[in-house]
């Protein structure tokens, strides 16, 4: 019985998880970067920034909105206080996610944090997950974001 109830309550609940990969490409020296996220939650953040009625695939400049407050909340960093800067490649919507595609120029020489602080204003419960790549090959272990870590930098390994 209490099983199903927990079972019941995860299902009422839903989940509020984002993704994103982080693949080092060493022959073009650059970081490709993939965020996947709940086009809802995404939508929800967005109109509660704006104080406008978003909708991802209607609203002219939703990928504008998209775009600033990802590179607000998501942060890249090579040292302390030396930031990397990330390129906006472009979104689309596939399957109830928003998949947004970014890069970053980087040698593969000096060590690279990353601060996720994605949806962490919107949802309490909310976890980013990480995977940093090397050449499209996976690299353990993933790196979690929650409230607990807002604001915090961890380090990624290629």
């Amino acid at each position: 019985m209490i099983l199903g109830l927990l079972t019941l309550a995860f299902f009422w609940h839903g989940v509020h998880m984002s993704t994103a990969t982080v693949d080092y490409q060493s022959a073009h020296k650059r970081l490709e970067i993939v965020i996947a996220m709940s086009a809802d939650h995404t939508e929800e953040i967005l109109r509660q920034k704006s104080g406008r009625q978003i909708e991802i695939d209607r609203t002219p400049d939703a990928e504008t909105l998209t775009q600033n407050y990802i590179l607000s909340r998501f942060i890249l960093r090579k040292a302390p206080n030396k930031t990397m800067p990330l390129k906006w490649v472009g979104m689309e919507i596939k399957g109830g996610n928003v998949n947004c595609y970014l890069e970053a120029p980087y040698e593969g020489k000096e060590p690279v944090q990353l601060r996720n602080d994605l949806l962490l204003d919107w949802q309490r419960d909310q976890t980013n997950r990480v995977l940093a790549k090397r050449d499209g090959k996976g690299k353990p272990p993933q790196s979690l974001f929650w409230i607990g870590t807002l604001g915090e930098f961890q380090p990624l390994a290629f």
